[in-house]
């Protein structure tokens, strides 16, 4: 499969980036949305002023939040499972 990339070009922290990928322009807009927000809120909270230091504090948020959320999309998959295999068994025994 031939994917079309793309340059986009995004603002994130009062700098222009070009971004280039295969996703539609509105993804990575919102993506780096999210990117510049994180970074202003760090700013804001720690009075931080080094770019490079905001960037890796988002950065480590930012990792913090996927992880946190794979680990409860993993914990999810296994409940499910472990509820499939129930109902199955029950039904298993019933027949």
């Amino acid at each position: 499969m031939n994917e079309t990339h793309k340059n986009v070009r995004v603002t994130i922290y009062g700098r222009e980036y070009e971004i280039k990928g295969s996703e539609d322009d509105e993804y990575i807009h919102k993506l780096a949305d999210y990117v510049d927000s994180t970074m202003r809120n760090i700013a804001e909270k720690t009075q931080i002023i080094a770019v490079d230091r905001i960037a890796i504090l988002a950065a480590l948020n930012i990792a913090d939040e996927m992880h946190r959320q794979r680990r409860l999309f993993e914990e999810n998959i296994t409940r499910l499972e472990q509820e499939l295999q129930e109902a199955l068994n029950i039904a298993i025994e019933k027949s």
